[in-house]
């Protein structure tokens, strides 16, 4: 009997696991734990994806950016590349209250709109009030271009963890559990582009992320 027990068990377990794949937690391509007081930003996820700094103070356990001239590059690498699978960008951040100084400040981002092969990106968005900012998560890929803003104000001095996922039909984002989701297929995205934590661009220097970062990472399915 407790043997039959512990089958049908089993069995129940199995069932909602592969009836409920959000419940599964997605391998790390790179996590970012930002707790150095020098050198590079290092990626605790094996897979070696190390960043270089550039004007960022660190307090050795969070990055400070300035707005300006602050980011971080992660050299280009596979397992930074989705390609047709399950991705999640995440992030803790504070964002200084007040009107932002630019139209978005950029987390973290891997291409841009018109790079080949795809972009993905996690930003804070501008709104029609300075002061205020939302979660925009954006996965273009072979198929089309979905985002998905979560309608809840970031920039006020609060810590905020934050999530942007994309499955094969939907994008999903997340502030501190509360999700948004919207259905849409972006296919598969793989580009030859670094990441870039902070900034949009290096070169020219533009949506330059102003406030603090406590973690990055990049999670994706096998």
């Amino acid at each position: 009997m407790e043997h039959g027990k512990l089958v049908f068990g089993t069995l129940v377990v199995a069932l909602l696991l592969v009836a409920s794949p959000a419940w599964a937690v997605l391998p790390k391509a790179a996590d970012w734990q930002m707790n150095e007081t020098s050198g590079q930003m290092i990626d605790s996820s094996g897979n070696g994806n190390d960043g270089n700094p550039t004007d960022v103070v660190r307090t050795g356990s969070t990055y400070v950016f300035d707005g300006s001239t602050s980011r971080v590059a992660v050299p280009d690498n596979n397992s930074l590349d989705p390609v047709d699978k399950e991705i999640t960008l995440r992030a803790s951040v504070t964002v200084p209250s007040g009107a932002m100084n630019d139209d978005s400040y950029d987390i973290v981002r891997k291409g841009l709109s018109g790079t080949t092969g795809g972009d993905y990106k996690m930003e804070i968005k501008r709104t029609s009030d300075p002061t205020v900012g939302t979660l925009n998560c954006l996965f273009r890929g072979n198929i089309g271009r979905v985002n998905r803003v979560a309608n809840v104000d970031i920039v006020d001095g609060n810590r905020h963890t934050l999530e942007c996922t994309k499955t094969s039909n939907s994008v999903v984002a997340m502030v501190d559990g509360e999700s948004y989701s919207k259905t849409g297929t972006a296919g598969s995205i793989a580009n030859g582009k670094e990441v870039l934590v902070g900034a949009k661009t290096a070169v020219p220097l533009d949506d330059v992320f102003e406030g603090s970062m406590d973690f990055v990472g990049i999670d994706i399915a096998q």
